[in-house]
């Protein structure tokens, strides 16, 4: 484990997985997800907030797998090389803003580099202006960084909590499903 787990922090482990995630966006879009879409995770949570209700536009309500495979994925792989902490932040309701535009930005501004980047290689050429948008972003939070802007430390919590935490996650996507 202590070998496979170095070699995904070595600059080769890091090159390999960059290129697995490019290809595996490419063979979604070739099996069936829109052309702009590929691997996004902003796409894949507004489809799924379709897909339990809170919203009624009918081409993007669809429970997306990618997403569930993700957090399982990702909660596996953290409990099989024992790096599995609870932990939760400061400011909560900062995060959840932050958050927000975030998402914001990512659906209607093309702030998502993977679906600006994917959907110029498709062609279009308003992608230039979210990828020009993203790289403001990322200097003006830079700037915000170096000023010192910090939302705290973050805490640990009990393991049980937060594997409660994430049963109870994985229920409301299982009764999701089933709706």
């Amino acid at each position: 484990m202590g070998q496979l787990k170095n070699f995904f922090a070595s600059r080769w482990g890091i090159i390999g997985v960059g290129a697995f995630i490019g290809v595996l966006a490419a063979l979604l879009q070739k099996w069936g997800n829109p052309g702009n879409m590929g691997i996004c995770v902003a796409c894949f949570e507004r489809d799924i907030a379709g897909a339990v209700g809170l919203h009624r536009a009918a081409v993007v309500q669809y429970m997306r797998p990618e997403i569930i495979g993700f957090v399982l994925g990702s909660l596996i792989a953290a409990c099989l090389f024992k790096e599995f902490r609870a932990r939760a932040g400061s400011a909560p309701i900062v995060r959840f803003i932050l958050g927000a535009f975030a998402m914001i930005g990512a659906l209607v501004f093309l702030g998502c580099p993977w679906r600006a980047l994917l959907r110029l290689a498709g062609g279009d050429g308003n992608a230039l202006f979210g990828i020009a948008g993203l790289i403001a972003g990322i200097w003006i939070g830079t700037h915000f960084l170096k000023g010192g802007y910090n939302l705290a430390e973050i805490r640990d919590f009990k393991k049980i909590v937060m594997c409660y935490q994430q049963v109870t996650r994985c229920k409301i996507v299982i009764l999701a499903l089933h709706i």
